[in-house]
């Protein structure tokens, strides 16, 4: 499997971010070939769609958003953000609270400072799972290919581990999980609840090469990394929580702490 990263110019409020990446493909004497899988950093996706804010423009903070702001030691304009991003809030910790958005949990609702500028905020992506799709078609007639995916992807933390790994919080053109239940293990013992989550390995994979510094380098090309495409996946990245291991063991445990 090889990777290559493009770096990109600043990417500002309202760029065309499709036209600036094949821009910097042709410059560079590259193109996209069938099995490529483009992975793009969530930030300059949100940046292109207007999703930056300045702090200064957050009006009528909410009782609430006054309230966890003293609690965890943040900016009241900054956590009224994450309330009205996020369908839910689980708790937090000094400067972080953890949210739900969409189908999935980030901390502070996947809204970052980082790289937005002075006094400004960059919010998540709007319609993740219709705006990759329509990258992927673009780039798909662009360069006349039958075999390509596209991930969008963030960063995000583990539980107990230190550091940030890539995530894939959109995906098309390719299964994004492959389901092993079933299949024998080296001793014939038929697999009960793994699943691979292709989408995630691949968006770490580039995590290594994506910047989240300096470098500009939002848009890496994954190339021959053996995924099967198609343009109906089977599959989708996320579980309900009832389903997911550490939602279960978290919500027995604050049940327990608040009795």
């Amino acid at each position: 499997m090889e990777l290559f990263a493009l770096k990109l110019p600043l990417i500002k409020k309202g760029d065309p971010l499709l036209d600036i990446i094949i821009s910097v493909l042709e410059d560079q004497g590259k193109s996209l070939k069938e099995g490529d899988i483009v992975v793009i950093a969530e930030k300059v996706v949100a940046t292109s769609q207007g999703r930056v804010v300045n702090l200064s423009d957050v009006k009528n903070i909410s009782s609430e958003a006054k309230s966890l702001s003293k609690k965890f030691d943040m900016d009241e304009r900054y956590v009224e953000l994450i309330l009205r991003e996020s369908s839910m809030i689980l708790g937090g910790m000094r400067h972080v609270i953890l949210a739900k958005v969409n189908d999935f949990l980030i901390a502070n609702a996947g809204i970052d400072q980082s790289n937005a500028g002075p006094n400004n905020v960059v919010l998540l992506p709007n319609n993740l799972k219709k705006i990759v799709w329509e990258y992927r078609e673009s780039l798909k007639k662009r360069y006349n290919l039958e075999k390509i995916g596209l991930i969008i992807a963030d960063s995000r933390v583990q539980p107990l581990r230190k550091g940030t790994i890539g995530i894939a919080i959109a995906t098309a053109g390719f299964e994004p999980i492959e389901n092993l239940i079933g299949y024998p293990d080296l001793f014939n013992r038929p697999m009960e609840i793994t699943m691979r989550a292709i989408a995630d390995d691949l968006a770490s994979a580039a995590q290594f090469l994506l910047s989240e510094t300096d470098q500009r380098t939002p848009v890496v090309i994954i190339r021959d990394s053996n995924v099967e495409f198609t343009e109906e996946p089977i599959f989708t990245p996320e579980m309900p929580p009832e389903e997911c291991l550490y939602m279960n063991i978290f919500s027995k445990y604050l049940t327990e702490k608040n009795r």
